[in-house]
Order: structure tokens, then C-alpha cells, then sequence
């Protein structure tokens, strides 16, 4: 039972202390327009610890699927917990690139006696094609870690196609360029993880 408790928590860690660092970053509701995200950086602290918090919930979000796919693993379904947990580090290292680089270039370019607008204008694109990518490879690396998952019969009822719906969220919404798509891959992360982690606390193997 406590092996089954501690996965659990290894897997609920990582939608949490997300949604922690997203709802500490300063609601930026168009990314598109850098003067929004200069006004947002300016709250510098807030700014450096979200994203600091998020990167941090992304290095987390592979020990979750591992604990995930070591279940997945003993249920018989190898193929899609190795293929998942694959994908979800690739896309939780270009998260944390991604996250880094935003959190820390504005406030360094304001420090260097600039301002955070030319880091925005001269990095927004390629900064937002790696936050695309992430959420594309982890998105993906989720639902196969869910259809895994839902084939090993570890979720049953309507619990199932909510689950499976949040991690299509996921995608869609770390997609978006605004901080109103942050919060939808937060909720969409609470969603899919959180009956996870329960589910494999109350059946541990």
C-alpha cells in the first residue's frame, strides 16, 4: 500500500505544483502583443518564479509517467508505456526550455539596461514554435499514455472519456498564444492526472 501511495503522489505531484507556477505568472492575454508580455514581465518576481515553478513541474511530469508506465508495464501494455514516457520527456525538456528561456531573457534584458519589449519582438516566434512543439510531442505522449491506461482497465465509467478529452485539451491549449491557454493545459493536466494517481493508489501492484 505504501508503494501504491507514494506513485500516487509522484503522479499528482506534477498537475499541482504546474498549476502553481502558471497562476503565479502574470496573466499575459495575448502573447502576440509584447507590449501585454513587457507589462507582464515587469512583475518580475512573479514572473521569474512562475515560470521557474513550471519548469520545474515539467521535470516532474516524467517521474510521473514513469510511475505511470512501471503500472502500465506490470499490466502488460510495455509498447505503449515506453512510447509514451519517450514522448513525454522530450516534450517536458522543451517545455522547461521553452519556460527557461521566457522567464529568464526579459528580466535578463531589462537588467543589461534594455527593455523586456526587444527580447519579446526578437525571440517571440521561435520561443512560441517550441512551446507549440511541446505541447504537440507531450500532448501526444499523454493520450497514448492514456489509451495504455484506459486498456489496462485502470479507469472505469465516464471517468474514462473525461480523461481522454482532457489530454486532447492538453494539446489544443498549450497551443493557444495567450495565458488563458496556460491555464487550460493546468486544468486539463489536473483532469487527466489527478484520477490517475487516485486509481493507482486504491489498486497498487
Amino acid at each position: 500500500m505504501a508503494h501504491g501511495l507514494f506513485r500516487a503522489i509522484s503522479i499528482g505531484m506534477f498537475p499541482v505544483i504546474l498549476a502553481t507556477g502558471i497562476l503565479t505568472i502574470p496573466l499575459v492575454s495575448d502573447y502576440s502583443n509584447h507590449i501585454l508580455a513587457e507589462q507582464a514581465a515587469s512583475q518580475t518576481a512573479r514572473w521569474f518564479w512562475g515560470h521557474a515553478i513550471s519548469g520545474v513541474a515539467f521535470g516532474l511530469s516524467v517521474l510521473a509517467a514513469s510511475s505511470i508506465n512501471r503500472y502500465l508495464s506490470m499490466m502488460g501494455q510495455v509498447r505503449s508505456g515506453v512510447v509514451s514516457l519517450s514522448l513525454i520527456a522530450v516534450g517536458a525538456t522543451l517545455f522547461a526550455f521553452g519556460l527557461g528561456a521566457d522567464g529568464i531573457g526579459p528580466l535578463a534584458t531589462a537588467a543589461g539596461g534594455g527593455r523586456a519589449l526587444a527580447f519579446f519582438e526578437g525571440s517571440g516566434r521561435w520561443i512560441g514554435g517550441i512551446f507549440v512543439a511541446a505541447s504537440v510531442v507531450f500532448g501526444f505522449g499523454l493520450i497514448t499514455q492514456v489509451i495504455g491506461v484506459l486498456q489496462a482497465g485502470l479507469l472505469t465509467g465516464t471517468i474514462r472519456a473525461i480523461v481522454f478529452i482532457a489530454a486532447v485539451i492538453f494539446i489544443g491549449a498549450g497551443a493557444i498564444p495567450s495565458g488563458w491557454g496556460l491555464y487550460g493545459v493546468a486544468a486539463a493536466a489536473m483532469v487527466v492526472y489527478i484520477p490517475i494517481g487516485i486509481a493507482v493508489w486504491r489498486q497498487p501492484i
